[in-house]
């Protein structure tokens, strides 16, 4: 019990400089009637009494959970470098800033608190950094991903990888989502992964043939952003067919069959290729045309026709990043073929030099 209490200290002391900077905690509320709410931890600090100080303050970014008890605050709680003790929590209410807004959550009505930190996002000086980092290691890291908002897994494996491992998509099958709170995504940006197409056949079908991950607004469903590969999207465009909130880029105008050898470097198709979207509603410097939207395979500019403009800016509404779509959307809008997907950032300016960290 002494060396416990003595880690439990520690661990307060050696999590101070941390939990002083701007980390973002998530937090998994669980109610005694059953529901789930998702979101940021406001709340600044967990305060009670426990067996060996009268007065304990923890700052949420060094608690993994807090497992109620009874509603008069008895509590059992996890740190997260795994000491345990019991704990009479003084907090009547906690602050989570969730889809739905801000929430004051009465303590009475908890059964478990699973907090998760992370640390602040990378900045890259004046343009910005990086806001959302899920490696598809394991399930774990999109549960409690490097950088961001926390996710959902739902299915699959993970084989290996561009870097360590990668999540293994199946057709028209849901695998992970993450929900990004209004105001996360911005008016600029730049999401940018690695994937590697494993389908047998090599013509293209129309539809998502794969499609590589769809963003959709969290209040009506609604797509604002995929990125497919196609021989027909329904709106007369084929090959690497993007939408954004800023538009959309295809990179063949009309419909017609395709193989992916069309669109990769001979014999390579099967190979790891890095894919990244860039938008910013004032143009993306340094790109020809300085175009709202963009799609680069390998660093290079996917020259398209632009199409389809979406008036809705980014800023304004919460979405949901799914892989390989929004779980909420008929299993018909996933995938039709596999591909192995991995290492995923975004940014939060059109980040042009993508293949560099």
């Amino acid at each position: 019990m002494k060396r416990s209490i003595v880690n439990a200290i520690a661990c307060v002391c050696a999590f101070a400089a941390f939990a002083g900077t701007d980390a973002t905690v998530n937090v998994t509320a669980t109610l005694k009637d059953g529901s789930s709410v998702r979101g940021d931890f406001l709340t600044k600090s967990i305060t009670g009494a426990t067996l060996f100080a009268k007065k304990l303050v923890l700052t949420p970014s060094i608690v993994k959970t807090v497992n109620f008890t009874s509603t008069n605050g008895e509590a059992k709680v996890e740190l997260s470098n795994g000491d345990r003790f019991a704990i009479s929590v003084s907090n009547d209410v906690f602050a989570v800033r969730s889809i739905l807004g801000n929430l004051k959550i009465p303590r009475a009505s908890l059964r478990v608190m699973s907090l998760s930190a992370r640390a602040a996002a990378a900045k890259g000086g004046a343009m910005g950094g990086l806001i959302f980092h899920c490696t598809f290691d394991d399930a774990a890291s999109i549960t409690s991903p490097a950088v961001g908002p926390a996710g959902t897994f739902m299915t699959g494996t993970f084989e290996d990888g561009k870097i360590g491992k990668a999540l293994l998509t199946k057709p028209y099958t849901n695998h992970a989502a993450f929900e990004f709170l209004q105001g996360f995504l911005r008016d600029s940006g730049c999401i940018e992964f690695w994937a590697k197409i494993l389908k047998p056949s090599p013509m293209i079908g129309d539809g998502g043939d794969p499609r590589l991950l769809a963003i959709t607004r969290a209040d009506n469903r609604d797509f604002v952003f995929n990125v497919d590969i196609v021989s027909n999207d329904g709106g007369g465009n084929s090959g690497f067919a993007l939408r954004t909130w800023y538009g959309g880029k295809a990179s063949i105008r009309g419909m017609r069959p395709l193989r992916y050898q069309d669109l990769f470097p001979a014999g390579d198709w099967r190979d790891w290729h890095h894919y990244a979207i860039l938008w910013d509603i004032n143009g993306i410097s340094g790109l020809p045309g300085s175009p709202k939207t963009a799609l680069l395979v390998d660093g290079k500019l996917t020259i398209g026709t632009e199409y389809d403009t979406i008036l809705i800016m980014p800023s304004t509404k919460a979405h949901v990043l799914g892989i390989t779509c929004d779980p909420a959307l008929s299993p018909r809008h996933n995938t039709k073929s596999p591909f192995l997907i991995d290492d995923i950032k975004i940014w939060d300016y059109a980040k042009t030099d993508v293949l560099n960290p």
